[in-house]
């Protein structure tokens, strides 16, 4: 059998070295973020779904890195004749048969083609982790997500990749026709995560409203655990796209740091002054037939909502809007615009959370919000404050106005082709016999139906009391055996459907109940009752438990 011929005695000049182990320091850390995001998101999720929402990213890794080694680099960063998407010319990385020491270079730098090639494959995965757990979220099945993955990484991904940082793609600063700064991945990560979330959610329907009275996410714990893995991680994952090191590598981690800590104050300000928290006397009176989007999550989800959205979310969204800034707008004496790009994207940021109420769309995790919305912010403020570096003219304020409008063309561009190619695939896997999107299949079909009986049968100003609380249907409207079945399905959770009942966190969790026998001798407890719930149970304000009027053991078990 013949030798591989390889020369292992091959060097590289002490510039190229150091800029490559530096890109090996950032790559080492983007894995931070992959596993911080499964903590994130499977603590913002219901135990019955933490599990399957922890298991997402890690599942996709595999997958995506077998897809860039085959064909995705090469789709994303070989140099076709055209300017839209690459060629085959480095399937299976042949490009490294010949050359050990093959380089690739840009406006940026210059490093080994190997190094380029591991840290542009965890971005990959990164943006797929952020992405597809949110897409999913206690309603969605794996397997036709999966299959959406594969088209997802081919035929959205790849070819935006090669639009901003291929040096031959039609909006990229190195061919500079249509120049759109994109440093770190505005356009080409978090607004193609955003948009596809955005999509996927549409597409599937809201959650069935019964999954959302007594909201409790799974574990807060994780969520402060995951928003310090991603804190870190972003560090390589803003800074490694310099692709080489110098003082301004220094000045990117630094305004990053300060960018997210400056969203996560302004977050949580807004929270606090702001909060959705029912004031001293007030009670909700959303019943549980009232379960259309706009009135059962704000009356469910929101009410709960106060350590995870004041300081993480924060946190999380001041990191997505300086990616597209990052060393465009990073220099030792403008520290301030990571200051101006945190407090703006966390206002809108925060604002954005909102947004789904208003389109009726269910995004689950905010997804939209957190990366969709910041990412266009992050990419407008760069057309706006973007120095004279790494070949580009600047923003406006170094009088070069038109940047804004590329900028915003970018925008444009990416959201359209990423939304419209999204709902085109997910509409026909959708359709394929048995990769139904949905574990509950029948639900938006039940709900047009539902609401055409309200809109044909029901005079507006009767519309509350007509609608039927036990299944939010019309009282003329049947469930089959079949639909019900599925239904009980999707309640059960995903970790029941996609990992036979096994859970992120399995254990038995009970609640006291506190009688009034209890405090004979004592000075009873000062104890403010609340309104009964939904479900006819009362909460004590301010207390972590439940009065249930039963009372008959000391101990009940949360069902």
């Amino acid at each position: 059998m013949d030798k591989l011929d390889i020369d292992t005695t091959a060097t590289v000049d002490v510039r190229s070295s150091i800029n490559t182990l530096y890109m090996l320091c950032c790559t080492g850390l983007l894995p931070l973020i992959i596993i911080g995001i499964a903590f994130f998101y499977s603590g913002l999720t219901q135990r019955r779904s933490a599990l399957t929402m922890f298991a997402i990213p890690l599942l996709l890794m595999p997958m995506i890195v077998i897809d860039w080694f085959i064909w995705g680099y090469s789709l994303c960063y070989s140099r076709a004749s055209n300017h839209f998407i690459g060629n085959l010319n480095y399937v299976v990385l042949r490009q490294f048969k010949d050359t050990a020491t093959a380089q690739f270079t840009n406006s940026r730098g210059q490093i080994l083609a190997a190094a380029h090639v591991l840290f542009n494959m965890f971005f990959k995965v990164v943006c797929a982790a952020f992405t597809f757990p949110g897409c999913v979220a206690e309603r969605g099945r794996l397997l036709p997500m999966l299959l959406f993955v594969f088209i997802w990484s081919t035929i959205i991904y790849n070819p935006v990749t090669y639009w901003f940082w291929n040096t031959n793609g039609w909006l990229s600063v190195d061919l500079g026709r249509l120049p759109v700064l994109d440093f770190a991945g505005g356009n080409c990560i978090h607004i193609v995560s955003g948009f596809t979330c955005l999509a996927y959610s549409y597409i599937l329907g809201p959650r069935n409203p019964k999954l959302l009275y007594n909201y409790r996410n799974a574990n807060t714990g994780h969520i402060l655990l995951g928003t310090f893995l991603v804190f870190f991680g972003w560090i390589g994952f803003v800074s490694g796209c310099d692709f080489k090191f110098s003082f301004n590598s220094l000045y990117i981690i630094l305004n990053t740091c300060i960018a997210a800590c400056a969203s996560a104050i302004i977050w949580t300000a807004i929270d606090y002054f702001f909060s959705s928290v029912p004031l001293e006397g007030e009670a909700s009176a959303v019943k549980p037939g009232d379960y259309n989007l706009g009135t059962s999550m704000t009356a469910t989800i929101e009410p709960q909502k106060v350590l995870h959205d004041f300081v993480f979310i924060g946190i999380m969204t001041g990191l997505v809007v300086f990616t597209p800034g990052g060393g465009y707008v990073s220099s030792n004496a403008e520290f301030w615009k990571g200051i101006v790009f945190g407090v703006i994207g966390g206002v809108t940021g925060n604002l954005a959370t909102r947004l789904k109420y208003f389109f009726n769309i269910d995004d689950a995790l905010d997804l939209f919000a957190i990366h969709g919305v910041p990412g266009i912010v992050g990419s407008l403020l760069t057309g706006i404050f973007a120095n004279e570096l790494y070949d580009s003219e600047g923003g406006w304020v170094a009088g070069h106005w038109k940047q804004f409008g590329y900028q915003l063309l970018g925008i444009v561009v990416t959201s359209a082709y990423v939304f419209i190619m999204s709902l085109v695939f997910l509409y026909l896997i959708d359709l394929i016999p048995g990769c139904h999107l949905r574990i509950d299949k029948d639900f938006n079909r039940r709900e047009r139906e539902r609401h055409m009986q309200i809109k044909n049968n029901i005079k507006n100003q009767e519309l509350e009391s007509q609608v039927s609380p036990h299944h939010g249907q019309d009282s003329n409207t049947t469930i089959t055996e079949q639909e019900s079945f599925w239904e009980q399905v999707e309640l059960q959770g995903t970790d029941s459907y996609e990992f036979n009942g096994e859970y992120m966190l399995d254990f038995m969790e009970f609640i006291r109940v506190i009688r009034p026998q209890d405090y004979e001798d004592d000075e009873p407890p000062e104890i403010i009752q609340a309104p009964p719930n939904a479900y006819g149970s009362f909460q004590a304000t301010g207390q972590d438990f439940e009065l249930h009027p039963e009372g008959i053991n000391h101990l009940t078990k949360r069902e």
